[in-house]
This record gives structure tokens, C-alpha cells and sequence, in this order.
């Protein structure tokens, strides 16, 4: 018996406080399926290649937003400027219909909406998906990229946004 087998899984609540000691970016993905804009929060978000540009995020797999996305095969990364929690809780909860409502949207090449005052946003067609446990692993081909160098990053740690 290797080593490896005979070590226990942590505990759920145990993994997400260690998890959750690692600062994050704050990002939406945003897609449109069939004419109807869709979203959601999404923190697990990284670089993955520079040549060609990749780029990968993690959806949950009960997400309507992964179903859109893997239908559409594009979408758009939006990384949050400090002041916007309030969208980052807006488009992170389950369900909710009116998460663009009150958010202004420009129309990228491909559809996805990019949402107005972020930091960046990065326009993507979907390159691979890959099994994640309970997430999916998109990644995503960079095909363009907005950003707003005057915008300071919106970052979340342990259970709440870090304020500059």
C-alpha cells in the first residue's frame, strides 16, 4: 500500500477553510444562448498558455451557465473592479433571473456580454473541457482582451472582499 492511499481526505469544512485562506481574483463569466444573456461568479479563474493565449475557469456542473456555455462555445471572462461586490453577489446566486438588470453590457464579436466597469474583460471561444469533480474546467482560446488600468482588482479572502 503506497503512501499516498493510506492518507485520509480532509474534511469538507477543513478543505474549504485552507481554500479559502488563498486570495482570489473575482471574475463573472458571462455567455448568450439563444438570445438569452447568461452568467455566474466564478473565482477558480487562471492563466493557462501564452502561446496560443489560454486562459481556464471552474463551473460548477449543476450550473445553467456551464450548459449555456458548453452549447455556445464562447465566453467571456470579467474580472471585477473593487467596487463591484455587489455584482459579484448578484451574479453568484443560484437561480437568480435578473442578473443583468442593472448591470450595463456591450455586445463582444462572439456574443458574451462584457460587463461595464471591470477591470478586464476576456473574450474566449471554448478551447477544451475537462472532468473537475463537482466543477467542469473550461478553457477558454483568447480571442481578445479589454482592460481599464485605472481599476483596482476586486479580491476575495476568506469568506469576504478585501478592501485596498
Amino acid at each position: 500500500m503506497s503512501a499516498v492511499s493510506r492518507v485520509q481526505s480532509p474534511e469538507p469544512a477543513d478543505f474549504r477553510k485552507a481554500m479559502g485562506s488563498f486570495a482570489a481574483g473575482v471574475t463573472v463569466v458571462t455567455g448568450c444562448h439563444e438570445g438569452r444573456l447568461v452568467g455566474t461568479t466564478v473565482s477558480a479563474f487562471s492563466s493557462v498558455s501564452m502561446d496560443p493565449p489560454l486562459v481556464m475557469v471552474c463551473l460548477k456542473r449543476d450550473s445553467r451557465t456551464l450548459a449555456a456555455l458548453s452549447q455556445t462555445k464562447a465566453f467571456c471572462v470579467n474580472i471585477l473592479a473593487q467596487e463591484q461586490g455587489d455584482l459579484a453577489y448578484r451574479f453568484a446566486k443560484s437561480g437568480a433571473d435578473d442578473r443583468f438588470a442593472l448591470t450595463a453590457v456591450e455586445a463582444s464579436a462572439s456574443g458574451a456580454p462584457l460587463l461595464a466597469g471591470c477591470v478586464a474583460a476576456i473574450e474566449c471561444d471554448l478551447h477544451a473541457a475537462h472532468d473537475g469533480g463537482d466543477h467542469e474546467i473550461l478553457v477558454g482560446r483568447v480571442l481578445r482582451v479589454v482592460t481599464d488600468e485605472t481599476k483596482t482588482p476586486l479580491v476575495y479572502v476568506r469568506g469576504a472582499f478585501l478592501n485596498a
